[in-house]
């Protein structure tokens, strides 16, 4: 309201505005769900360790990508902290040794009941905003990180699933140790639908609030780039903009590859179990994990579901 004829500025301090309260409400629901959250993860880890020594190594290469994941989006996330923490210092020494003149500037602009330029208020304030920017890039790596490692817990879930399925297939159907290894095929795979189920409600808000609003920085830092008021906060759009998008793309690439597991699994059903071969009653046996993989496993934000089409819908209006 402030600059409310200025234009330029607006977009900037919603830019920012927009950017805290999406990282807020994150946390928010993160702190309120955190019960579910230690369940899923203690869940999550305990049917990891029913497997043998193969399907927990098989559990742990596929969660391995899981940590090149989140320490790039780590990094861009400090990178964004500190280009906007240095930025001001740089702004100052530049102008006093070019221009002999002191030039004051803030991490994030912002108007205070105080005049910030003096010394002491401008330490304290500069302080007080870098804890800000800091708290919010560590709470929400922990939160965007965290939901990389559940999607790859289920992912892996699945394959071990579709590994135990190739097992099983290898022994005669009136084998004893089949109907054996069939109920606990069909427990393994009813663990892993709750579980799916279960990361879908306690991130469906996140995921909604992530969508929902991550269209309205991008715009404005597209637009902030389009008409330059100060090429040196050039380095801190592009960097918060990759963040962003960052964010963007490890909900809906999570949503995609959950959802391309599942589908996996439903093939290899159809295609592994020799259908032509079984009598009657062991068919429709059978067919008990086959219709149950039909149900397909999607992470949602309520409204829609989270893949590459909704990172390409995202995409395309912010472009329009």
């Amino acid at each position: 309201m402030e600059n409310f004829a200025d234009v330029d500025k607006i977009v900037a301090a919603m830019t920012i505005n927009v950017q805290l309260f999406t990282t807020s409400g994150k946390n928010f629901i993160f702190l309120a769900r955190r019960k579910r959250f230690l369940r899923l993860n203690e869940a999550l880890e305990r049917l990891a360790l029913k497997g043998n020594k193969y399907e927990r190594e098989l559990w742990n290469a596929t969660n391995r990508p899981v940590l090149p994941i989140t320490t790039a989006y780590s990094v861009s996330c400090q990178l964004t902290v500190n280009i906007c923490v240095l930025l001001p210092i740089f702004k100052l020494l530049f102008y006093y040794i070019w221009y002999n003149e002191v030039v004051l500037t803030l991490p994030l602009p912002g108007i205070f009941p105080y005049d910030y330029t003096l010394p002491l208020y401008y330490i304290l304030t500069t302080i007080l905003t870098v804890l800000l920017v800091q708290l919010c890039a560590n709470t929400i790596t922990v939160v965007d990180g965290l939901f990389g490692w559940f999607v790859y817990n289920i992912s892996a879930h699945l394959q071990i699933m579709r590994l135990k399925l190739e097992q099983l297939l290898q022994l005669h159907v009136d084998d004893p140790n089949f109907h054996r290894d069939f109920v606990a095929l069909i427990n393994y795979h009813r663990e892993i639908i709750d579980l799916a189920l279960e990361l879908d409600a306690v991130y469906a808000p996140i995921i909604f609030l992530e969508v929902t609003s991550a269209s309205l920085p991008i715009c404005f830092l597209a637009y902030q780039l389009s008409y330059l008021s100060d090429p040196a906060n050039v380095p801190f759009i592009c960097l918060l903009l990759s963040s962003i998008v960052l964010q963007l793309m490890i909900y809906c690439f999570g949503g995609e590859k959950v959802q391309n597991e599942c589908d996996q699994l439903s093939e290899n059903i159809y295609l592994l179990i020799p259908w032509h071969k079984l009598p009657p009653k062991h068919s429709r046996l059978l067919l008990i994990p086959f219709i149950r993989s039909q149900r397909v496993l999607v992470l949602t934000g309520y409204f829609f579901t989270a893949n590459r089409s909704l990172l390409v819908w995202v995409s395309y209006n912010k472009n329009s």
